[in-house]
């Protein structure tokens, strides 16, 4: 009897793997068509299942309340109509808020609707504010970066009384960090920063030094006051910490919040100069403008511009040139002008970009109460009566080393060691006054000599003017203007003194303007001037009869 040969090890296994082939095809379309069948089953709203069309599954919160948005559309008509009266308006208020309850987050986000909810918050009372803001804490966060939802939240903040605001700032603690980083998150933070108490904005900025200062808050302090009491591994956590938060938001360019100027000036005042440098090229150039109307904004600029080098400070002055005009009136933004035309050593630039903007109405920027510091800086510069001493801090701020993070003993060791720093001006401060002064009848300083001769009777009775026509005809501190405008500061003095010889205006005549030897703030001026040629006649005297005394000796 003949037996069948065995089969071979190599078809046996071949035979097996066709056959787990096959099996694994059949299990996967099994699977396939037991998914199908369960999203055909599945409802069309979606939540039990995923359905096989997703705009039918999820359908927007438009259409799934479109009956309910055409109604409220209609109502909110009439509530912003102006004959509508107040009884009324509160009466539709009313109508609407009962339809709405429960889906206001909803709604809110809708382009429409959101503009109903809006005007709810506007007209309604207290309660109805109360009752929005009871639906819109648990979803804050969603509310706040919804493009549409965020301006329900600026209205509550903007229109909510005094014994809200402790709880619109709680609704968001945890959450500044993270919605600061965001477009429509940072401009719900500024309107929550501006309404919160001096304790709550402390806070809320701490919020971005780390997560522990979240959780254990207690009495919220400013990094500049404790990073120091801190051992230097933990102030290198917290800085870290705060460079992770405050780089994003510097390449955004989200700059416009006061929290953020706030945040950014702490972080360049406490970090190592590597991370300085850093910000200051992320920083450098338009951003900065926005920047200039507030304390810690100027603060930034000065930063900037004092640490930066020579192709960052050419794109700040690039940057401010086409903002003077509004700049030199402002409280701080005249500030930053200040600092660049102390700090700055390309002169040539200054003069094309930023002197041409201050000579278009020179007599006016004398009496201004922030232009005429500008002026002052450059012909008595640091002088405490004209730039307050807080200004002068904020111009020159501490030097910082070029290399990473040093303890303040070998910050120390290093300058004593003229190591590289951050920044620093090169020129002399005197040279570089007479450049930006300049020379010839177009310069500023020939601008400002034919303004102070033209008008010297008025800006001597001024309060503001009068300091400014007194320093030019003293010729500025160290003679700045002596060297190419002597024959001008001369014209300054003759028109002062036609100003002062003048007849004394009989008494009882009406129409007439005081005499300038009366006036208050002129008459003073002209003692001033008297007094300081006094002293330097004395200095000149003595220097000749030391001199004498010296050939006399030799």
């Amino acid at each position: 009897m003949a037996v069948n040969p065995k089969p071979s090890s190599r078809k046996l296994n071949s035979d097996s793997g066709a056959v787990k082939r096959k099996r694994v095809q059949e299990t996967a379309i099994a699977a396939k068509v037991h998914k199908k069948a369960k999203r055909d089953a599945a409802p069309v709203s979606g939540h039990s299942g995923r359905s096989a069309d997703p705009k039918t599954s999820k359908p927007k919160t438009g259409k799934r309340n479109a009956a309910l948005i055409q109604d409220i559309t209609v109502k909110w008509e009439t509530i912003r109509h102006p004959n509508t009266t107040t009884a009324q308006r509160l009466h539709i208020v009313n109508e609407i808020m009962e339809q709405v309850q429960g889906r206001v987050v909803d709604l809110a986000m809708s382009h429409t609707a959101s503009r109903v909810i809006q005007a709810c918050a506007k007209h309604g009372n207290d309660a109805h504010r109360q009752a929005l803001l009871a639906e819109a804490a648990p979803r804050v966060v969603d509310l706040a970066k919804s493009s549409y939802g965020h301006f329900l939240l600026s209205k509550l903040v903007t229109v909510a009384p005094k014994s809200q605001i402790a709880g619109i700032v709680k609704m968001f603690k945890g959450h500044v960090a993270h919605l600061v980083r965001h477009p429509c998150g940072a401009a719900i933070i500024d309107d929550v920063y501006h309404v919160a108490s001096a304790q709550q904005r402390t806070a809320m900025v701490a919020e971005l030094y780390g997560r522990e200062f979240v959780l254990f808050s207690g009495e919220a302090k400013s990094i500049t006051d404790f990073i120091h009491e801190l051992p230097l591994p933990k102030q290198k956590a917290v800085i870290r910490n705060m460079s992770q938060h405050a780089i994003p938001i510097m390449e955004k360019a989200l700059v416009d919040s006061p929290l953020v100027h706030r945040f950014l000036a702490e972080y360049i005042a406490v970090s190592p100069g590597s991370s300085v440098a850093e910000a200051v090229q992320l920083l450098a150039g338009p951003p900065l403008v926005r920047m200039v109307h507030t304390k810690h904004g100027a603060q930034v600029n000065c930063a900037v511009i004092s640490y930066g080098s020579a192709k960052d400070r050419k794109k700040v002055i690039k940057a401010m040139a086409e903002h003077v005009d509004k700049l030199v009136d402002e409280e701080w933004g005249h500030t930053v002008l200040i600092c660049a035309l102390t700090l700055v050593d390309d002169t040539t630039l200054l003069r094309k970009s930023l002197v041409p903007e201050l000579q278009k109405n020179l007599s006016e920027l004398c009496k201004s109460k922030y232009g005429r510091r500008i002026i002052l800086q450059l012909l008595h510069p640091n002088q405490q009566k004209y730039v307050p001493l807080h200004v002068q801090q904020m111009m020159h701020p501490p030097s910082k080393s070029a290399s990473g993070f040093k303890t303040s003993e070998e910050h120390a060791v290093e300058q004593e060691q003229a190591q590289a720093v951050l920044g620093g001006s090169k020129k002399d401060n005197d040279v570089r006054r007479q450049e930006i002064l300049s020379e010839g009848a177009g310069s500023l300083a020939g601008s400002l000599c034919s303004t102070c001769s033209a008008h010297a009777a008025d800006m001597l009775r001024d309060p503001r003017a009068c300091d400014v026509i007194l320093e030019v005809a003293t010729a500025g501190s160290s003679g700045v203007l002596s060297a190419h405008h002597a024959a001008n500061v001369s014209k300054v003095q003759q028109s002062i003194a036609e100003a002062a010889g003048t007849e004394l205006p009989a008494k009882g005549v009406e129409g007439v303007e005081e005499h300038v030897m009366l006036q208050y703030f002129s008459s003073r001026a002209i003692r001033r001037l008297v007094l300081t040629a006094h002293e330097s006649f004395v200095l000149r005297g003595k220097a000749v009869a030391r001199g004498s005394k010296k050939k006399a000796s030799g």
